[in-house]
């Protein structure tokens, strides 16, 4: 009799007070991704799995994007609180949209946009593109900035083909030699490599940022009106998020098992090559000077300029208007 009446206590605190299984009490936010869920989001995941965000008072939703064109539309919108996505495709809709969205942190210090393609094609630089097939999506960060990668480097875009195609497709078209590369960040190689491997092939990367466009790649961003309304709640996911990222990139082994729980169509093989491929581009030399997610004025001005050259933009936008670090951990 007394053990049922106390399980019955423990059922009735777990109903007032939300332990167990129940979702975190806190504000409620849904961060969006810039693609499909996989390694480089690890992080995120961490932070979740955790409870970084919970301890930061935060009930997070987070929803896989379709480029970061998308998500940007879609956190400027109100469809998202927080997205991660591309600088350069930031700078874009802010100077011909005017888009009211900031990066408040850094997550890849070099932009991962390129292109994969088959050494077995003949392709050793940019020059060798024209006459050849590639494989793209309708849209995302590295179909917006390919237009810049190609004026760059003094391409012929008409004497290139192009297939429009999903990017489930992008490895499969490749490995039967049906395109001679395809829009594909940096980060994903290991996944392309070893599936080429098993075929006697040899995949490599074309990253833009090799190639003249030297630019910040995935930030942390919200919008205008959050920094202004709600700056407490803009500090305690950003810092909740830059310790998960830490995290990650400091346990990749165990960050890809947390991720594989809780998304199990993710390799947790490749994705923890992913999540390697993304701190190296995290830790960069203003992230070892100045903490995970520093922000330097001169390298988004920087970004800003070779974003507004290689788009032809509206507009130069004012620096200011793109980014602010006043949500970054404390050092």
């Amino acid at each position: 009799m007394i053990k049922t009446f106390v399980l019955f206590l423990v059922a009735l605190v777990t109903v007032f007070t939300g332990a167990g299984p129940a979702r975190a009490a806190g504000d409620e936010v849904t961060l969006a991704l810039d693609w499909i869920v996989n390694g480089t989001h690890a992080g995120y995941f961490v932070a979740q799995d955790k409870g970084y965000y919970a301890g930061n008072s935060l009930a997070v939703t987070i929803v896989r994007g379709y480029g970061s064109g998308d998500t940007i539309k879609r956190l400027a919108s109100g469809r998202a609180t927080f997205a991660v996505a591309d600088m350069g495709a930031l700078v874009g809709a802010r100077a011909n949209e005017d888009v009211p969205v900031k990066a408040i942190a850094t997550v890849y210090g070099k932009a991962a946009l390129g292109m994969l393609y088959l050494q077995e094609s003949g392709i050793k630089g940019p020059k060798d593109l024209e006459g050849r097939t590639l494989g793209r999506s309708a849209a995302g960060a590295t179909v917006l900035m390919l237009p810049g990668f190609l004026k760059a480097n003094g391409i012929d875009r008409q004497k290139m083909k192009e297939v429009v195609i999903d990017a489930t497709a992008f490895l499969p078209m490749l490995l039967s030699r049906k395109v001679d590369l395809v829009t594909e960040q940096s980060i994903h190689l290991p996944r392309f490599q070893k599936a080429a491997e098993k075929q006697g092939l040899h995949v490599e990367a074309m990253r833009f940022s090799d190639f003249g466009l030297v630019a910040y790649g995935n930030m942390l961003m919200t919008t205008d009106a959050l920094i202004k309304d709600k700056p407490d709640l803009v500090r305690r996911f950003t810092q909740a998020t830059v310790r998960g990222l830490a995290y990650a990139f400091e346990n990749p082994q165990e960050a890809a098992a947390i991720l594989q729980k809780l998304h199990r169509e993710v390799d947790p093989e490749f994705s923890k090559e992913e999540l390697l491929a993304t701190r190296e581009l995290a830790w960069s030399d203003e992230a070892k000077a100045n903490g995970l997610g520093a922000i330097s004025r001169e390298k988004m001005t920087s970004t800003r300029d070779v974003v507004t050259s290689a788009l032809s933009l509206k507009r130069v936008i004012p620096v200011e208007e793109l980014y602010t670090v006043q949500f970054l951990p404390p050092r």
